[in-house]
C-alpha cells in the first residue's frame, strides 16, 4: 500500500545519503532549483551503505525514505548511487516522485565518451545497475568499460582524509593498474568521491570526472516541471539537515558546504 497525502509545490524536498557524500549533492540542488526547500537525511549510524547486504539496504532505504514521507516533502532525492541501486521497491510504497542517481548520471557520462570507468562501492558494482544502463544505451561495442569497487575511499572521505599525503596514496594504489588504459571520462558513483576529485584530476588529468550531482539535479527539475511541481516562490532556500548519528566535528568535515543551514539534528529512523 502505497503513503498518500496532499501533495504541493510548497512543501520541501527530501534528499539522503549514507552520510556527507549526499552534500554535494544538495549542493547542486540549490544552485539548480535555488526556490525550493529541502530536508537532508545523513543516515550516518548506518554509515558505509556499500558494504550491507542487499536485503539490509533496502530496509534502510524503506526506513528513510518513510521518514522523509511523513516530513512531508514532495520528492525524494537518492543521494546515493549504493542505496539507489536497492531502491526499486520504493515505486510500489511510494507515490510521490523517487529520483536516484545512477541511471541520470550514467546517460550524461555516455554523453561525453563511452570509454568509461565506474568507481563505486562493492554493492554499487555487484548490483550491476551501471552496467545495465550503459549496455543499454552504448553504441560501439568496442569502447572501454572498467568497474572499480572502492568501497574504502568511503571511510577515508568521512574521516575527513582529502587532499592529503595519504588520500593520493590510496587512490593511486587502488587504480594504478587503469593508468594505462584510455580512460575519457571517470563516473563518481558515490557521491562521496567528487570530494576525491584532486587526486582522480592528478591521475587522469585528461579525463571527465562525472559527479552524480548536476545530471540528478537536471533530472529533478524535468520531473518536477512535468508533474507541475516548481515552486515559483522566489526565496532563499530553507535547508534542514538531519543526522541518525551525530559526530561533533560534523560541522568541522562540512566547512566546503557553504550554504546557509537552518539547522542540523540528530533524529530516530524506525
Amino acid at each position: 500500500m502505497s503513503k498518500k497525502y496532499d501533495i504541493n509545490k510548497h512543501l520541501p524536498i527530501g534528499v539522503f545519503d549514507s552520510g556527507i557524500g549526499g552534500l554535494t549533492v544538495l549542493d547542486k540542488l540549490l544552485e539548480i532549483l535555488p526556490n525550493e526547500d529541502y530536508v537532508y537525511v545523513g543516515d550516518t549510524i548506518n554509515l558505509p551503505y556499500g558494504t550491507k547486504t542487499p536485503e539490509r539496504l533496502k530496509e534502510i532505504v524503506s526506513g528513510v525514505a518513510n521518514y522523509l514521507v511523513d516530513v512531508p516533502v514532495k520528492a525524494i532525492v537518492i543521494a546515493c548511487n549504493t542505496a539507489t541501486a536497492n531502491s526499486h521497491h520504493l515505486n510500489e510504497t511510494i507515490d510521490i516522485p523517487v529520483i536516484g542517481v545512477i541511471e541520470p548520471t550514467a546517460k550524461a557520462a555516455l554523453a561525453v565518451s563511452e570509454n568509461i570507468m565506474v568507481l563505486a562501492t562493492n554493492v554499487t558494482i555487484e548490483s550491476n545497475e551501471y552496467q545495465d544502463i550503459i549496455n543499454k544505451y552504448r553504441k560501439d561495442d568496442k569502447a572501454n568499460q572498467y568497474y572499480v569497487k572502492c568501497s574504502e575511499f568511503v571511510d577515508a572521505i568521512e574521516a575527513n582524509n582529502i587532499n592529503t599525503e595519504s588520500s593520493h596514496k590510496l587512490v593511486r594504489d587502488k587504480l594504478e593498474n587503469y593508468l594505462d588504459k584510455k580512460v575519457d571520462v571517470i563516473i563518481l558513483g558515490c557521491t562521496h568521491f567528487g570530494l576525491y576529485s584532486n587526486e582522480l584530476k592528478a591521475l587522469f588529468p585528461d579525463a571527465v570526472l562525472m559527479p552524480c550531482s548536476i545530471p540528478t539535479g537536471e533530472e529533478l527539475k524535468r520531473v518536477l516541471e512535468k508533474d507541475g511541481l516548481l515552486n515559483d516562490n522566489v526565496h532563499q532556500s530553507d535547508v534542514e539537515i538531519n543526522l541518525t548519528l551525530k559526530h561533533d566535528n560534523f560541522e568541522d568535515k562540512t566547512k566546503w558546504f557553504k550554504k546557509p543551514v537552518r539547522k542540523v539534528q540528530e533524529i530516530k529512523i524506525k
